[in-house]
C-alpha cells in the first residue's frame, strides 16, 4: 500500500492511496490541474484512478470533485446526505455508489470502511483502510473521536489524523468568537493537544507512520502541532511526519517500511 498526501488543510485536501491493483483519491478539494502537478513531482501519474471516496460536502473536500470525476471517469463513494448537498449540476458528471457508516466496501483489492466524525457538516467520515497486508486510516475534520474506534485504531500501521490547531493561537487570533466556539466545539477540529492524547491511546507496536494533516495556517505551527505528539510517536519507534496544504508529502510505501 502506497500512500501521498496530495494537500491538506481548509483550502483544500485530497488524498491518493495505491495497492497492487486499486488506486483511490480520498477527496478533491483541489483542482484537476494541481492533482496532475503534485503527482507528476511524485513521478507518478493520475491515470485509472478506480475511485473518489468524500468525507464530508465542504468546499476544501469537495470543491473540485465534479472536473477530478469527470476527467479521471472515477467512480464517487459518498454518503446521500453529501451527495444531495452538492450543486444538481455536479451531481450529474460522475457515477456514484452511495456508502453508509461502519459497513466493509470493496475496490479490488482494497477493503475500507467509512467512520463516523464528528463535524458541522450533513454527514462525515474518517476511512480505515486494509488489503491482505496492509492498514492505514485516514480521520480528519472531527472535533472527537469516537471511543468506539480506538481498539481498531491500535491496529493501524499508518494513521493520518488530525492537528488543526493550537488552543492558545487560535483563541488569540483575529476570528469571530463564533468561529473560535465552533472550531473548539465537539463539531469542530482536533487541537494539537487533543491529537497527542489520542495518540496515546491509539500508537501501538503496529503503529509505523502517523501523518498530522488539516493544520490551521492561522492558527497554528508546523513545530507546534509535531512538537505535541513527537515524544508520544518517538517512545514507540514511530515516523511522524507534517502533511502541508501546498505541497504532496513524499510517497509512503508500506511494503518497505
Amino acid at each position: 500500500m502506497k500512500i501521498i498526501v496530495l494537500a491538506s488543510g481548509s483550502k483544500g485536501n485530497a488524498t491518493y492511496i495505491e495497492t497492487e491493483s486499486a488506486k483511490i483519491l480520498i477527496d478533491a478539494g483541489i483542482s484537476y490541474k494541481q492533482l496532475k502537478t503534485r503527482f507528476q513531482e511524485r513521478h507518478l501519474t493520475l491515470d485509472k484512478l478506480d475511485a473518489i471516496l468524500v468525507t464530508h460536502e465542504h468546499s476544501d473536500h469537495i470543491g473540485h470533485l465534479a472536473t477530478v470525476a469527470k476527467n479521471t471517469k472515477a467512480t464517487v463513494y459518498i454518503h446521500e446526505k453529501s451527495f444531495n448537498a452538492l450543486s444538481k449540476i455536479d451531481q450529474m458528471q460522475f457515477k456514484y455508489c452511495f456508502i453508509e457508516a461502519d459497513t466493509i466496501y470493496k475496490i479490488k483489492d482494497l477493503n475500507f470502511v467509512p467512520i463516523i466524525a464528528s463535524h458541522d457538516a450533513k454527514n462525515t467520515f474518517g476511512y480505515l483502510f486494509k488489503t491482505d497486508k496492509h492498514t492505514a486510516c485516514y480521520l480528519t475534520d472531527t472535533g472527537v473521536v469516537n471511543k468506539k474506534y480506538l481498539p481498531i485504531l491500535k491496529t493501524i500501521e499508518l494513521l493520518i489524523i488530525e492537528s488543526n490547531h493550537d488552543v492558545d493561537m487560535l483563541l488569540n487570533s483575529n476570528r469571530i468568537f463564533t468561529l473560535k466556539q465552533r472550531i473548539l466545539s465537539p463539531y469542530g477540529h482536533l487541537s494539537n493537544v487533543e491529537c497527542a492524547n489520542l495518540l496515546k491511546d491509539v500508537v501501538s507496536s503496529k503503529t509505523k507512520h502517523v501523518i498530522l494533516a488539516h493544520l490551521s495556517e492561522d492558527c497554528n505551527t508546523p513545530e507546534a502541532a509535531y512538537n505535541a505528539s513527537y515524544e508520544i510517536c518517538k517512545a514507540k519507534n514511530v515516523k511522524l511526519s507534517i502533511a502541508n496544504q501546498h505541497e504532496a508529502t513524499e510517497l509512503f510505501d508500506l511494503e518497505t517500511a
